[in-house]
């Protein structure tokens, strides 16, 4: 239950902080963090502790015992304390293996989720051979890893048995000099018995510990980088970086080597064009922790959204509040972005399991849900990358269209990225783009003449 609980304050904390601040952790390594590394530490809270617990109790019992009997027979059992100090020394030492192991393995996590997420099919990516290398080298790593710390517990395991029968001789030894009798080997035998499984336990509790610290360690530091400022958000966030004048929002964006300041109409939608590679995605990242830092409230569908592994309506109503009147429109909705047609009534399209990330779905289908989810949200500021590159125009004009005649965009100020003439046609402001000169020209769809950059750019592209 308390594993649970800290997956969902994890998860929880990755969906609040800004993206800028875990940016450097891969999928796979959060993939780790939330799986394998909270499965290690709950083996530290389940398992060792309680086991501490038990030995502290048996020790209680034993010591005194051992002590009524005869005190000069402690110290038979140096071996046996010499033998666990070398098993944890040793243990100990392996906490750089696991920790490389741990590291690998978020690695290797990372190139299935890409492999897949890239290709939709880990069988069709299998046949590249660069992904083969990388996969094998990274597998190898990490199996050589965990191999040095195996090796490492394997060899040290028999030593506590050792020192056991090294203090059984010992003990026999002092015995058989203060002529104590066979009763007193007997109890002695015993007591050091009974010590021995105690002792043992705290080896592995030593092999759970280093293991669960390596991986607490991981925790931790995503932990720590969520509750952190990024340096990117404070160069985001910095004062006068958002200005709101009357109809227009003007943004101040930290842009390549340079500021640009992208100005959008209130209560319209605002395309931004240029070349791929740009940086537009990057730009409209930086516009919605811009908007998000300063308390407004946004919706932002990225070129690949992510679909949780659950029916259309959860996926639709997760951070959503559905009466019946928002569950039409959401079928509504749906209907015009051309996914109806998945099943043949309302209630088996709202029950239809998409998959985990939407792989039930193709690229643009599950791009439209994640749409369509976006627009019955609240937020007066939405965002969305690329949406329409998944659809033909005739559907484009459509779903426009429609939005419109439904008002379902009046009042709210749409921001978005596109490459195609159609999509900036139905945009009323648009702002072009380059690497070097940042912002070259803003205007409105009416004002497109020959001798406009935005002209000659689409121009181009035709050609």
């Amino acid at each position: 239950m308390q594993q649970k609980q800290l997956r969902l304050e994890l998860v929880e904390a990755l969906e609040s902080a800004s993206p800028y601040r875990y940016k450097h952790h891969s999928k796979g390594q959060i993939f780790q963090v939330i799986g394998s590394d909270l499965e290690e530490v709950r083996a530290l809270v389940g398992f060792a502790l309680l086991q501490i617990s038990n030995i502290v109790i048996a020790l209680s019992v034993l010591i005194p015992k051992l002590a009524s009997f005869d005190k000069t027979i402690f110290i038979a059992l140096t071996p046996v304390l010499i033998s666990f100090i070398l098993f944890s020394f040793i243990v100990a030492s392996n906490r750089k293996f696991y920790r490389q192991t741990q590291d690998l393995q978020g690695e290797v996590q990372n190139f299935i989720i890409e492999s897949y997420l890239g290709k939709k099919t880990i069988k069709n990516f299998h046949a590249e051979k660069s992904f083969i290398d990388l996969f094998k080298k990274n597998s190898m790593d990490e199996l050589i890893n965990f191999y040095k710390a195996g090796k490492r517990v394997a060899v040290s395991i028999p030593l506590v048995p050792t020192g056991v029968g090294l203090s059984l001789i010992w003990g026999a030894y002092i015995i058989f000099q203060k002529d104590l009798g066979a009763t007193s080997l007997i109890l002695f035998s015993g007591f050091v018995f009974l010590f021995l499984e105690p002792m043992m336990f705290l080896s592995w509790i030593g092999v759970v510990f280093t293991r669960s610290s390596g991986a607490w360690a991981r925790v931790k530091e995503l932990v720590n980088d969520l509750q952190s400022v990024s340096e990117m958000e404070k160069e985001i966030l910095k004062d006068g970086a958002l200005k709101i004048d009357g109809p227009y929002t003007e943004f101040k964006l930290p842009y390549w080597k340079q500021e640009v300041v992208l100005n959008t109409k209130n209560g319209c939608s605002t395309i931004i064009v240029g070349e791929t590679g740009v940086g537009k995605t990057e730009l409209l990242l930086k516009a919605a922790e811009l908007l998000k830092g300063n308390g407004h409230l946004i919706s932002y569908v990225a070129q690949d959204p992510y679909l949780y592994n659950g029916s259309i309506i959860e996926n639709l109503e997760l951070g959503n509040n559905f009466d019946e009147k928002k569950l039409d429109l959401a079928y509504e909705l749906l209907s015009i972005f051309g996914l109806s047609f998945l099943a043949s009534s309302r209630e088996t399209l709202f029950s239809l399991v998409v998959g985990e990330d939407g792989k039930r779905l193709s690229g643009g289908q599950a791009k439209r849900v994640a749409l369509v989810k976006s627009l019955l949200s609240e937020s007066e500021y939405i965002i969305w990358d690329d949406p329409f590159s998944s659809v033909d125009v005739v559907l484009e004009k459509e779903i426009y269209d429609k939005l419109h005649e439904l008002k379902l965009l009046e009042g709210k100020t749409l921001i978005l990225t596109g490459h195609r003439y159609t999509t900036v046609a139905m945009c009323e402001h648009i702002i072009l783009i380059e690497k070097e000169s940042g912002v070259v020209e803003t205007t409105n769809n009416k004002e497109i003449f020959k001798d406009s950059k935005i002209y000659a750019h689409f121009e181009k592209q035709l050609v």
